[in-house]
């Protein structure tokens, strides 16, 4: 387990995390590029704990990051504009907690 205190001091990016669906309940993960987009941190995430890419019909899981305020806000990957985002954007603080949440597409 990472020691936030500690980390934080030294500066670094912890995000803690739930992962919908699965045992990981609030994990604490060191962000190496907290400029990295939202799009590539989520496909980073899905990657380092081999998250499933399809569901069981066959059909492609789409993940996206909530934030865990009042609202449950869903974390837009671009802006109206298309540029892209980050968690900044967003106001995530290191320590905040986010949750992966995993969507189905339908075919």
């Amino acid at each position: 387990m990472i020691d936030n205190q500690t980390d934080l001091l030294d500066g670094d990016f912890i995000i803690r995390l739930t992962i919908d669906g699965s045992e990981y309940e609030e994990v604490e993960l060191k962000v190496q590029d907290p400029n990295k987009t939202l799009r590539e941190l989520v496909e980073s995430i899905v990657n380092v704990f081999e998250l499933p890419k399809m569901d069981g019909g066959g059909n492609p899981v789409q993940y996206l990051l909530g934030l865990d305020d009042d609202e449950h806000t869903i974390l837009d990957y671009e802006d109206e504009y298309g540029r892209e985002q980050i968690l900044e954007d967003y106001n995530v603080q290191s320590g905040d907690l986010l949750h992966l949440i995993s969507v189905p597409i339908a075919g």
